[in-house]
């Protein structure tokens, strides 16, 4: 998978913060507590997300839907391993649709 547009929706689990306390890089994850609660989903069910100019993330119980490109690549971190990684264009608390 190289170069997907997709949109997804997924449990967020942060990362790393900006200076204003803004998420910047975070986990895509298919349940609540994931990583935190409970161990990690498998690589094939985390996503990595990189978004340098940071979002305000109000509620981390709450889904959202991800909107960017998705590229197969592995990234490993304390927390889990990500199979994928997504250009972040879009995010939206999640509705069903």
């Amino acid at each position: 998978i190289q170069n997907l547009p997709v949109r997804m929706p997924a449990f967020i689990v942060p990362l790393e913060f900006n200076d204003e306390q803004k998420v910047t890089q975070f986990f895509m994850v298919p349940f609540f507590g994931a990583c935190i609660h409970e161990p990690p989903p498998p690589p094939n069910q985390t996503i990595f997300v990189s978004y340098p100019q940071g979002f305000t993330l109000t509620d981390i119980s709450e889904p959202y839907w991800i909107s960017g490109i998705l590229t197969a690549s592995l990234v490993e971190n304390e927390v889990a391993t990500a199979a994928y990684t997504i250009e972040m264009h879009a995010f939206e608390r999640y509705t069903e649709e």
